[in-house]
Parts: C-alpha cells; structure tokens; sequence
C-alpha cells in the first residue's frame, strides 16, 4: 500500500482544526481520511484514538490506541497510559520514561509560563514553606539535589538560602532551560531512580517538586534519594493524596499515591517521618489541585546535621493542616 504522509498530515490538521469546533464527527472522519493516506503514521492513530474516546466510542478508542503502541512500542506519546485509564491494560508502576522525556522536552519551550500563569503552580512556595525551619539549623555547606528539576523553579525559591544545588531531569530541553539560569552547579539529564555517579553522595537535602507523581512504586526513587544524603539529611516533596492502595493513575495521567503505602515506603527505604501537611499545588481546569508536601529525614544522625540540636518536633501525621 503506497503511503503518503505529507497528505496524511495536511488531512489530520484539518481534523484538529474540526475537533477545535466541536465537530466531533467530522473531525473523526477526516482523521480516518488521514490514516488512509499513511496507515502507519502512529500519530494518527493516537489523535483517533483521543477522538473516539471523546466521542464515547470506547472499544474504537482502544483498538486506535493499540494501534499507536503497536507502531511505536517505546510509546513516546503515551498510548499505554490512555489504554491504562480506559481499563484496557494493566497499571503499570510508573509512567513510560520515553513518554515523559518526549513529553518535557516538547513542553520546555513553554513550561514556566503555563505551570505559572495558567495552572498557578506554586509547588516550590510549599516545599520551601515546609522545610523553612529547619534551612537555618543544616550545617553548612548545604548542598542540594533537585530531582525532577525542569526548567529550575524549585532553584528560584530555594537558590538564596542553601550553598549548592545540583539538578537531575529526564528531559535534556528541560536540563537546557535550566542551566541559562545559571543557579545550578551541575545538571545531568537522567531518571530518578537510578541517579548517575556524578552526582555527589552527601546532600543534605533532596527536593523532589511534582515529579513523583510521574511513579507509582516509590520505592526505587527513595531509595536512590536516601544513598545520595548525609545520614540525617532531609527531603521534602510533593505528592497527590489517593484513596486505593498502593496507588492509582488519575485522569490527569499522575499517579495518586494512598497514606498507608507512603508510610510503608518510608520505612523501607529508612526515611523517618517529620511533616506531613497539604497545600494546593496547582489548579488543573479551573479546580484547585490539593496535594501532600512531606519532610523526611534519612535514618539516624540528625544530631550530626542539624548544628546544636539533637532531637526535631514529632511528625504531624495529619493531612489537614494547610501550608499557605
């Protein structure tokens, strides 16, 4: 069968633009006209795929989804993920990391603006709200991993009161935007839960701001956290507070992540409670997204980190004190 892509994607951006006018049958119809020009353009697929499922037409959905993955099995644009929230394939423990590299890299030219003007962002703010009281205490030189660290907006809040941050992200775009701000002193593009040897192995505090909810196992990225810090070093993070154990992928492809499984993790992987607290992290479509902003140490020894002091304040095990 002869393929021409060239009128395959004049075809599909007519279907966008339909789809942009609510003309959803249309839309459909042209896209089918587009995969006839080149049936194995696996964007195609997933733009049909997306349009089934908003038409209501499920198993067309899914057999367009499969055909996306079948065509691109790294899944750089995440037809397993649609799949998994149609109940087609099982929910796997994290997110594709080709997706989510593909994903951020697309996204970095725009990130800051659209995190910050149209989702009101404000992750950073709460990670250093819940961690400010002990910044003062940490020996010095305090030096900082900023995992999952994007276009660095965890280092605009953080960067004026610790010595050094280093920085790790899937997305080498992501990494790029980063480094012109010129407040990190290393930043490798790599998954978080196999953190490379460049890295140091002495922080005394790991940030991890909306990305360990791109996992649903916590397990491998805290304990690649906890090898990284000084015994006694802190964490802070965020996460999306879920309702079914262990955890659940929800509509906005983010895992959510259930109170007795973070604990559980927490304890396997030798990180000892200190706040637990919640904060709206961002609004997605006009509704305020809570979250859960947590503070952890690393075992024993935080007398050795926290100069002058030999005990902190019990963990507040609730999730309803607010962070403002």
């Amino acid at each position: 069968m002869s393929k021409d892509r060239m009128l395959a994607s004049r075809r599909l951006d007519i279907a966008l633009a339909l789809l942009d006018q609510n003309d959803i049958e249309a839309a459909i119809e042209v896209a089918q006209a587009a995969l006839s020009a080149d049936p194995d353009w696996q964007e195609t697929h997933f733009v049909l795929g997306d349009m089934f499922e908003r038409a209501d037409q499920r198993e067309n959905a899914i057999e367009a989804f499969r055909q996306c993955l079948a065509l691109d099995p790294v899944d750089r644009m995440g037809a397993e993920i649609r799949l998994t929230l149609l109940g087609a394939v099982a929910l796997r423990d994290r997110l594709p990391p080709d997706y989510v590299r593909a994903l951020f890299d697309d996204y970095a030219p725009r990130f800051e603006t659209s995190l910050r003007d149209g989702l009101v962002y404000r992750g950073p703010e709460l990670l250093f709200e819940a961690v400010r009281s002990w910044l003062p205490e940490l020996l010095r030189p305090l030096r900082v991993l900023d995992l999952g660290c994007g276009t660095g907006l965890v280092a605009d809040v953080f960067a004026g009161h610790v010595d050094v941050i280093d920085g790790v992200d899937l997305s080498p775009r992501m990494i790029n935007r980063a480094r012109a701000k010129g407040m990190y002193r290393n930043l490798v593009a790599a998954d978080i839960t196999d953190l490379p040897d460049s890295l140091d192995d002495d922080y005394g505090l790991v940030l991890a701001g909306d990305v360990l909810n791109y996992l649903g196992d916590l397990g491998p990225a805290l304990r690649a956290a906890h090898a990284r810090l000084v015994p006694g070093g802190l964490m802070v993070f965020t996460l999306e507070h879920g309702d079914i154990f262990p955890f659940d992928l929800g509509p906005g492809q983010r895992f959510r992540h259930h109170e007795g499984a973070i604990y559980d993790w927490l304890k396997d992987c030798q990180f000892e409670l200190l706040s637990d607290a919640t904060g709206i992290l961002r609004q997605e479509k006009g509704r305020p997204v809570s979250g859960r902003i947590m503070v952890v140490r690393a075992g024993d020894g935080i007398a050795n980190l926290l100069g002058g002091h030999d005990r902190v304040s019990e963990p507040d095990h609730s999730i309803d004190q607010t962070v403002h």
